[in-house]
């Protein structure tokens, strides 16, 4: 159970409580009531429910049993580190597995597709499972890092019998397009030698004249078969798959044979059948040489002869006695309503009434929980998934570390961690690092320091459903932070320092090859390497960020609860807008297309003000005290956003901060001064001629 504490310097005001809310505080305190009692408290919890409760929670619980992309209603078969090996290695039937990260974008867009394949090919499952492993789970962080797993989505073909092994870790499958993934599937099936004994003839057979022999079949099981037809499906390309597609389709119809046959004399491709009675030959019509228009044809034909053969659809891969309905009274087996399963929905109530609680807060709040969340996935997930780390990938890291070690805002056992961290890269030289040994040095080094981390959970980048939002809304953020950090500060003389880091970054470690090509082609036309100012650094990541929300809007990857908008909003900092009234120097990427362009001193004062130090929020960390103390009160912007003001905040109209307008004052008085001394000197050497101002400027 995860204690949420507020920390804010004002009072907290009680939100209006509707019956579902305060139900949901009364079973949080339940579940509070019982969660040191041991395994009789918690099933004292379940015994205070009725059975509607214990059937409705039930249901709720298998909704989001499978909270990656695939769930039981798909016919993907969803895979963990425990099983993968289990259900892949040395089964007599082929593996087609996907390995996926529920937070890349394209994974997200390539689902529905991988989902459809599934279904299509649901008829083949005897010889082939369509898998799927989200290798976002911390869980499954080691098992892809075995599996080489560099980039999302990545798809392996598996055959049959497949032995464990060094570098055995599959066949690349590099399409994504679906017909495209079906046509190299079935030239990897095409090519199996250790065969099951159910295993289709995939290879093509020459033209005879001998009809009898086609009706002489033998199984690899020995017994031998004779069907009633068989049908012929000619292919003028010998490099085409849709016989071996239809083979797979009826590889199971009883009374059923059918072969590819390669005869380069035909003009066209056809279909025929052979009647195993009369050994009479006839042509079938087919309106298009498709797989469809194929098996449609072949389908005809069998009913017209009264032999059935079931379309296999799209259907659960649930297990019949997973039902919502199975809850026992005892909660041992079956689809009971068990103690783990209470918590868990527990947990997924608790983080609803914490969205609700940053959604009042507003959206611009940077929470330390969340830059927290960033460098643990990054640290713990991203930079271990490679097996070796040198090169530019080495180089990446050490910029990223430096960052970090520099800006981030560790309590005092943080700051020893990562410096650590960072002296343990520092020493591998130029060498390699391993991705293994890296990870379990990280994990030993927080172990050492511990309290390192004062989060456990994502507050402000929580999406409304898994998969959404979180890590790249948090490495967002971290790095909107750092800029800013580095701006605000003088340990660095380089206005690429954070730049160079992400970029970095990104290029070598983020989980979605998409994402990461579409950033670097973004930095590359929008000049990231010719910033030449800290300030500049922090409006190219604001205006960039910006870019990346109007291509997604409306894409698989927005959260409905967190729209991709054009930041800050005009609630937020109307000042940070302003009409265009000449066609100046202003980049096209700052401005609008409502008659709008960005006021960057506004903008930029804005997001220091954002991001800086003294306002991160608090809210939902663990242990509080464990986050590096400052200021923690919500400084008011002109907006609903943020409301409760309780630090001061002065606009200049630009961007001079307090050292600046005092160092500007000074050197003011010290002209004016200058200016008397010099007229004084002019007069006292009897200057007679009659005095001007300018003369007295240009003297000076």
């Amino acid at each position: 159970m995860v204690v949420v504490r507020v920390a804010t310097s004002g009072s907290y005001h009680r939100p209006h409580i509707g019956s579902s809310a305060a139900w949901l505080l009364l079973l949080l305190l339940l579940a509070v009531s019982t969660v040191d009692l041991g395994t009789g408290g918690a099933v004292g919890l379940r015994e205070r429910l009725s059975i509607y409760e214990q059937k409705r929670y039930q249901r709720q619980i298998e909704e989001s049993e499978n909270s990656g992309l695939y769930d039981a209603t798909d016919s993907v078969i969803s895979l963990t580190a425990a099983n993968l090996k289990q259900r892949v290695f040395n089964q007599p039937h082929a593996s087609l597995v996907e390995f996926y990260n529920s937070y890349c974008g394209f994974c997200r867009r390539f689902a529905p597709i991988w989902k459809q394949l599934a279904s299509d090919i649901l008829g083949w499952q005897k010889l082939v499972h369509v898998t799927a492993l989200d290798c976002s789970r911390d869980e499954n962080n080691a098992i892809c890092r075995e599996f080489e797993v560099m980039a999302y989505p990545t798809i392996r073909f598996f055959s049959p019998y497949y032995a464990d092994g060094e570098q055995k870790i599959g066949e690349p499958v590099k399409e994504h397009d679906e017909q495209r993934i079906i046509d190299r599937l079935v030239e990897y099936m095409q090519r199996v030698e250790n065969r099951p004994t159910n295993w289709p003839n995939l290879t093509a057979i020459n033209r005879t004249d001998d009809k009898s022999a086609l009706f002489d079949v033998t199984s690899l099981s020995g017994a031998t078969a004779r069907p009633k037809y068989v049908y012929l499906i000619n292919e003028k390309d010998a490099n085409a798959t849709v016989g071996l597609q239809v083979i797979l389709d009826f590889h199971d119809t009883p009374d059923v044979s059918v072969y590819r046959v390669h005869d380069p004399t035909l003009s066209t491709n056809g279909l025929s059948v052979v009647d195993g009675t009369s050994l009479s030959v006839i042509n079938l019509p087919i309106d298009e040489f498709g797989r469809d228009k194929v098996r449609d044809a072949i389908r005809l034909h069998l009913r017209q002869h009264h032999i059935v053969v079931t379309d296999v659809s799209t259907k659960s891969t649930k297990k019949a006695g997973d039902g919502a309905g199975a809850v026992g009274g005892d909660g041992g087996g079956g689809g009971g309503t068990t103690e783990q399963n209470i918590s868990a929905l527990m947990e997924q109530k608790q983080e609803a009434a914490i969205r609700a609680k940053v959604k009042e807060l507003g959206a611009a709040v940077v929470y330390q929980a969340d830059l927290e969340e960033a460098v643990r996935f990054a640290l713990f997930h991203e930079i271990g998934r490679y097996k070796t780390i040198e090169g530019d990938r080495l180089v990446a890291l050490r910029n990223f570390l430096n960052v970090l070690v520099r800006y981030f805002p560790f309590n005092d056992n943080g700051r020893r961690f990562l410096t650590e961290v960072r002296q343990y890269v520092l020493n591998a030289g130029e060498k390699r690092l391993d991705g293994e040994a890296f990870v379990a040095r990280v994990k030993a080094l927080e172990t050492e320091r511990k309290p390192v981390f004062s989060s456990n959970h994502w507050i402000g980048c929580s999406g409304s459903k898994e998969g959404l939002r979180r890590y790249p809304c948090g490495l967002w953020t971290l790095f909107h932070y750092l800029t800013v950090q580095a701006a605000e500060s003088d340990l660095s003389n380089s206005p690429l320092e954070v730049l160079e880091a992400m970029h970095g970054y990104i290029k070598n470690y983020f989980g979605c090859s998409e994402c990461s090509q579409h950033f670097q082609q973004m930095a590359d036309r929008n000049r990231i390497w010719q910033v030449a100012t800290k300030d500049e650094a922090v409006l190219w990541l604001w205006s960039s960020h910006n870019e990346v929300n109007k291509r997604l809007s409306g894409d698989a990857t927005e959260d409905p609860d967190h729209p991709k908008v054009q930041f800050p909003t005009a609630s937020d900092c109307a000042q940070c807008r302003r009409k265009i009234l000449t066609n100046h120097h202003n980049h096209q990427q700052y401005t609008m297309e409502d008659g709008n362009e960005w006021n960057l001193m506004e903008v930029l004062s804005y997001l220091k003000h954002m991001y800086a130090y003294e306002r991160r929020n608090l809210f939902g960390l663990h242990d509080s005290s464990l986050a590096p103390q400052g200021s923690e009160g919500r400084s008011e912007w002109g907006g609903a956003a943020a409301s409760g003001a309780q630090t001061s905040y002065h606009s200049y109209g630009n961007v001079l901060s307090d050292i600046d307008i005092r160092f500007s004052a000074l050197l003011y008085i010290t002209c004016i001064v200058m200016i008397v001394i010099a007229i004084k000197m002019v007069v006292k050497r009897g200057y007679r001629k009659k005095m001007y101002p300018h003369d007295i400027l240009g003297k000076v």
